[in-house]
């Protein structure tokens, strides 16, 4: 897949990711319910963070290419308006945001397990403490952007064993580029080949923070499909049907932000490093891991803007209005009710 392709996609994807994650900040900040608590601005954390990482892709450019057991995400950087240095931390912060978005995805699970359970240590995200939960995800994308530029940023070995597959696929002086990626095993000019412990070390504290996201995300996704289930179980009363609704709207949620990370991030990282480490080509699939990973956060707002019935009200709304007042579609008839006026049956929080 050419570069040219994959840069207009990324493109295309980061657009799209800040056009849908700001609407779902409006949607946030004037359509949510009192009782949806402080999970709002968790809420509003997540979709900002998505829109400086799509910035940061559409800045950096990151390509994925890989040869032997050495596999880099590489960033040209001979046209850049930057400094070297500027452009070494924004490659440096774009690698890091993916410990960040892990982090990310294990708060999120977190919070709806404290929730659905009535948990006393729900009340930690009611008051300052939530800087301190926040400050998680941040430390993971801090750490995993200082483990990659120390252990597997640029080096002489490595600028020689890649340079000619660089300027073949890309057509670009490897001396013009930044990158960070794993190099496990490498040769001498007598084909004595070793073990490159940073590679190994890079790899063991990156894959630490992967498990750590997946293990959080399962144990307490199940958890909390049990305490729904069980919840909605105790509440046979017609009277509650409103509340069946609600947590069936947060369990389709939560299903399917599970599903989006692990098929556009978990999944692909892990092949590559999988690979990488058998020295197994994964040729064309680093293009497709670049586009996933730039379709993530052009992915991950719809659940909530679709799932969840308030925003998803509000946004049904605002579309006919629109076709209405353009007359794409003047039947009056068609222009509903301002969601201010809809009963808001959201009782607990459910995005």
């Amino acid at each position: 897949m050419s570069n040219f392709v994959q840069n207009r996609i990324q493109d295309i994807s980061a657009t799209i990711s800040v056009l849908l994650n700001i609407i779902l900040i409006f949607l946030i900040l004037t359509k949510s319910p009192k009782k949806l608590g402080s999970y709002k601005y968790l809420m509003l954390y997540i979709s900002l963070f998505e829109i400086l990482y799509s910035i940061l892709d559409v800045v950096v450019s990151p390509v994925i290419i890989s040869k032997g057991s050495a596999c880099l995400v590489i960033s040209y950087i001979k046209n850049s308006m930057l400094s070297q240095t500027i452009n070494i931390v924004l490659h440096t912060s774009y690698c890091g945001s993916f410990g960040t978005s892990m982090g990310i995805f294990a708060l999120h699970f977190i919070y709806r397990y404290l929730t659905a359970t009535g948990s006393k240590y729900i009340s930690t995200f009611e008051s300052w403490k939530m800087i301190c939960w926040m400050l998680i995800p941040i430390t993971y994308g801090i750490i995993w952007g200082l483990i990659g530029y120390t252990f597997i940023g640029p080096n002489a070995y490595t600028n020689d064993f890649m340079k000619n597959d660089i300027e073949y696929v890309f057509g670009w002086d490897i001396r013009d580029t930044i990158y960070i990626g794993p190099h496990f095993y490498k040769t001498d000019s007598l084909n004595f080949t070793w073990i490159d412990k940073n590679a190994f070390i890079a790899a063991g504290g990156m894959c630490i923070i992967l498990l750590s996201s997946i293990i959080t995300i399962l144990y307490f996704g199940v958890k909390c499909y049990k305490s729904i289930n069980n919840m909605v179980k105790d509440r046979v009363s017609t009277s509650s049907s409103n509340f069946k609704n609600v947590q069936t709207q947060l369990f389709y949620a939560l299903v399917i932000q599970t599903i989006i990370p692990v098929l556009f991030l978990h999944i692909p990282v892990s092949v590559i490093f999988i690979c990488t480490f058998l020295e197994l080509n994964i040729g064309l699939f680093g293009g497709i891991v670049t586009i996933s990973i730039a379709l993530f956060p052009a992915i991950d707002p719809l659940p909530t803007m679709f799932i969840i019935k308030i925003y998803r009200d509000a946004i049904i709304g605002y579309v006919r209005s629109f076709l209405h007042y353009t007359k794409i579609f003047p039947n009056k008839n068609c222009a509903i009710q301002s969601i201010s006026n809809h009963p808001k049956d959201i009782s607990t929080p459910n995005s």
